[in-house]
């Protein structure tokens, strides 16, 4: 007879399990960094200034899927905080020239780890999908088209308007785009030691923005149309891993902790192409990463194999990975058309 208890994960024996994985090995970050927003913005620049309409097409097609590789480190920026020099080169890499700064994000996912708000209203990255899953996610990919003119209102309005009226920066921005699922939402404060930080990556996002608006008055205008269907393509791949390979999105009224966050959420075990390319720098591994938040991307496979190993057949850590993105929307549907159930560990 099946132990009626090895369904439940100890999460003392999982981080005993990958504790030894946890230092980040600083020269994958920047090797994988550096040649994936490279490579990304010269096929861009051949995707705007190139010859031959089909090898234009598969360039951005190609600049897509490796700047939003780029643009995918986002996550480990929060996770690896001490890691400031490659922070430092990632916003000149991406998140300047994408209007995508880690102070858009670094608000939102503060709250997002924390059992006592995780998957409730005071969650950014999580919203109500419990009985309209489908609406939902339409809604998120329609709000995509928007993204790249919210992005320049943001920084080319807001950021200059808030120096000189500080009801600007205490009101308007907190409620105005940041990286979060849920809206309206008001974004918390950015902590003080990343606030210098933050004040200037903001300003070089005014003037990126800024340029953009002189290219198109310089009669550069096809340049900012392909900046803008960059910014749509990269925000529409991150929707698809999103409602494929994080979380169920069923809010309840209390907080989970890191038992109930993972059974709440997703593994992709299958490593095909496809997954790969949705699904960039350990972005597969959701469930693995509510468990060992700390883990950096490139130890999440082995860690994911060992606890596939060595963790009881059947346990909730099995449960929670599913072999494909198609299989995680399909439980997400599953999932929020289903009365509402209580979720254990929380």
């Amino acid at each position: 007879m099946a132990d009626p208890t090895a369904a439940t994960v100890n999460m003392e024996t999982v981080r005993k399990l990958v504790e030894d994985l946890r230092d980040p090995k600083q020269s994958v970050y920047f090797a994988d960094l550096v040649a994936s927003a490279l490579t990304g913005w010269l096929l861009f620049a051949y995707a705007v200034l190139g010859s031959g309409r089909g090898w234009r097409v598969l360039a951005f097609v190609a600049s897509s899927l490796l700047l939003y590789r780029a643009i995918g480190f986002i996550h480990e920026l929060f996770h690896q905080q001490s890691m400031k020099g490659f922070r430092a080169l990632w916003h000149v890499l991406a998140g300047v020239p994408l209007l995508i700064p880690f102070l858009l994000y670094l608000p939102i996912h503060q709250g997002h780890h924390n059992s006592k708000t995780y998957g409730t209203k005071e969650d950014g990255e999580y919203d109500q999908f419990h009985g309209h899953a489908t609406s939902a996610s339409i809604k998120l990919f329609v709000l995509n088209l928007a993204l790249p003119i919210a992005l320049m209102v943001r920084f080319g309005i807001l950021t200059p308007l808030s120096v000189v009226l500080p009801v600007v920066r205490r009101e308007v921005i907190p409620n105005f785009v940041h990286m979060a699922l849920r809206m309206p939402f008001k974004a918390a404060e950015i902590k003080e030691n990343l606030r210098r930080e933050s004040y200037w990556v903001e300003a070089w996002c005014a003037v990126f923005t800024w340029g953009l608006v002189a290219l198109c008055l310089l009669g550069f205008w096809k340049v900012w149309l392909a900046w803008y269907a960059l910014v749509v393509a990269i925000a529409t791949l991150n929707t698809v891993r999103a409602l494929g390979s994080t979380h169920l999105y069923v809010e309840l009224a209390q907080g989970r902790g890191a038992n109930g966050q993972m059974l709440d959420s997703l593994n992709i075990g299958g490593g095909g192409i496809v997954t790969q390319l949705l699904c960039p720098v350990g972005l597969r591994f959701h469930a693995l990463h509510h468990v060992a938040p700390y883990l950096p991307y490139h130890a999440l496979p082995l860690a994911h194999q060992r606890l596939m190993e060595q963790l009881p057949a059947g346990s909730d850590y099995h449960r929670v990975t599913v072999p494909s993105l198609w299989s995680g929307w399909q439980r997400l549907l599953a999932t929020t058309s289903a009365p509402i159930q209580p979720v254990a560990g929380t």
